[in-house]
């Protein structure tokens, strides 16, 4: 009878041991599979997160062509005026992939007025991207003004000088080639006409001298569309004669969206062929090396996952 009963719980020793066994296994299964739930959502996060945050080149067919007068003006009598998004960087930056992070400067056209909107925490006045996608920026923060215009400067080590603006105005401009009728460029310059006065540090004498200035704000130059977003934009891409690319960026509308912005032809009334020397070493970057420049991993990524399915 007792060895029965030794027996008996012999074998109910073992049968709860394999069951204590069983249990842990269970728990390292399960608590596994959450480790790896966790990692695998935390992964599908940061990627998009990641996705999010990138843009994408658009390229599907265009539904037709637009001017850039035609693109300028039409978003001026719709809303008021035209938002871009400046960018400048250097050889040493590319390949660029375009994201939300990059700080760019705001830029607005009204056809009277280029109005600049500087970013007092920032040195350059520039502005992260991704905060004016999603409506973040506190303008009233910002030191906004037009281009051009009268100015002052007193300095006590170097001397004073003031500008009284007596004409002012915004130029389009079209660079042409030597036949002065096929368009390569668009520009919108900032024309000034006055007099500087200046005097020496401690002297109470103004000199004064006639003064003229033309400066680029916006240049114009090869087209392509991005999302970002979910949102699309117009871009341009131009070399300077110093080797730096500007690369301006503009939403789309309605009207917009589905067409390519070509250039004007020259004698559109309007603008004006380039008169401005400096400006005709800018030059549009070629389509094929802009590809090279301006990267989109995202798209890539995309495109590979669809072949792969």
């Amino acid at each position: 009878m007792n060895a029965t009963n030794t027996g008996r719980k012999i074998i109910m020793k073992k049968a709860i041991s394999v069951l204590m066994i069983a249990a842990c296994m269970l728990c390292m299964v399960t608590a596994c599979e959450k480790k790896d739930k966790k990692e695998n959502y935390t992964s599908a996060a940061q990627e998009t997160e990641t996705d999010c945050t990138a843009a994408e080149r658009v390229t599907t067919e265009p539904e037709g062509e637009i001017t850039i007068s035609e693109m300028i003006d039409q978003r001026i009598k719709e809303e008021g005026k035209i938002m871009i998004y400046r960018m400048h960087f250097g050889p040493s930056k590319t390949p660029l992939e375009i994201t939300e992070d990059l700080n760019v400067n705001i830029i607005s056209y009204d056809g009277k007025e280029l109005i600049d909107y500087g970013n007092s925490s920032n040195r350059r006045g520039e502005t992260r991207l991704g905060d004016i996608i999603h409506n973040k920026v506190d303008y009233s923060t910002y030191d906004i003004g037009a281009y051009g215009g009268s100015w002052k400067r007193y300095d006590n080590e170097f001397g004073d000088e003031k500008y009284v603006e007596e004409e002012g105005y915004v130029q389009r401009e079209i660079t042409t080639d030597d036949s002065g009728n096929n368009a390569q460029l668009e520009t919108l310059y900032s024309y000034s006409k006055g007099t500087l006065y200046s005097r020496d540090a401690g002297s109470k004498v103004w000199n004064q001298t006639e003064k003229e200035d033309s400066l680029d704000i916006v240049s114009f130059g090869t087209f392509e569309r991005i999302k970002l977003d979910g949102k699309t934009y117009m871009t341009f891409c131009v070399r300077d004669n110093l080797d730096l690319i500007e690369y301006d960026i503009i939403p789309d509308n309605k009207f917009t969206e589905n067409k390519t912005v070509v250039y004007d032809t020259p004698g559109t009334e309007g603008t004006t062929v380039n008169t401005v020397d400096y400006l005709k070493e800018y030059q549009a970057v070629p389509q094929e090396e802009l590809e090279q420049m301006i990267v989109f991993p995202g798209s890539k990524k995309a495109e590979s996952s669809q072949a792969a399915d």
